[in-house]
């Protein structure tokens, strides 16, 4: 357990050096992930991917640590440094990913923090980089259809000005 509050402690705290308008303006992305993972470990309960030790409670708890701390502000930091460069960005997930699903996974299942059962260090990696994909496509969805090209509302977001360039977009 004291690993994982460190890890969500440190991911969070890197959410300082994020100016809130980066915050607000990756949000969809990171909420989209948090929601796939969410039902991938929803899913997990009956397709026993992985296990993590404990009673019902703390095996949620922990899913949760990992994807409202690590995996929410990595997406957030990746999306800064990266994104309008598809390439960038996905060197950068390969190169996570990668991290996460060999070295992290062995690193974790040597401290009991979790164990992969029926799911694969190459099935993660491969999973990792599908619903990174998922996400940027989103990301740009979204920047695309509501946000000027022309003009950086980050510093508009909750005013008049957004609400008006907005309705004249979807119109």
């Amino acid at each position: 357990m004291p690993i994982r509050i460190f890890l969500v402690v440190l991911s969070w705290g890197s959410l300082l050096f994020l100016k809130k308008q980066t915050i607000l303006r990756f949000s969809p992305a990171a909420i989209l992930v948090s929601f796939i993972l969410t039902t991938i470990t929803l899913c997990n309960s009956v397709l026993k991917l992985w296990e993590i030790r404990g009673n019902k409670q703390e095996k949620l708890l922990g899913d949760l640590m990992f994807i409202l701390g690590p995996f929410l502000c990595a997406t957030l930091w990746v999306f800064r440094l990266t994104f309008r460069s598809f390439p960038l960005y996905m060197l950068l997930n390969l190169f996570i990913n990668y991290v996460f699903a060999y070295p992290l996974t062995s690193f974790f299942e040597k401290k009991g923090i979790y164990k992969l059962k029926r799911m694969k260090n190459h099935y993660m990696y491969m999973f990792t980089i599908s619903y990174s994909i998922i996400i940027y496509w989103y990301q740009s969805l979204i920047e695309n259809k509501f946000m000027n090209k022309n003009e950086d509302l980050s510093s508009h977001r909750f005013s008049g000005k957004t609400n008006d360039i907005i309705a004249k977009k979807s119109l």
